[in-house]
């Protein structure tokens, strides 16, 4: 990865969208360019067993935080750094424990 891109996670209550949870809470986590856009994204929870459950969000892949989702600034969003981002991308691979 460059210095080009930042990387930002948004807390989230409601369902999984893979349907596990419900009314449940987790993070959605974000790799972003220029002006808030979106290049990479991912919803994380944590499940009943303590694991942390990774899905891709591809549909968010392109969208502007400001523009397409009108927020005014990034200000909603915790910056996080790379290296967290990154562990979080590679526990697609498997639930990992918390």
């Amino acid at each position: 990865m460059t210095n080009d891109f930042i990387f930002t996670r948004e807390y989230w209550t409601g369902d999984s969208r893979d349907g596990s949870i419900v009314n449940g809470d987790g993070y959605h986590f974000f790799r972003m360019g220029e002006k808030g856009l979106i290049v990479e994204a991912y919803e994380m929870y944590e499940s009943e067993d303590g694991e942390e459950v990774v899905t891709p969000l591809p549909e968010m892949h392109n969208v502007s935080w400001i523009e397409d989702l009108g927020f005014d600034d990034l200000d909603a969003l915790d910056q996080i750094e790379e290296r967290e981002f990154d562990r979080i991308r590679s526990s697609l691979d498997g639930p990992i424990s918390s």
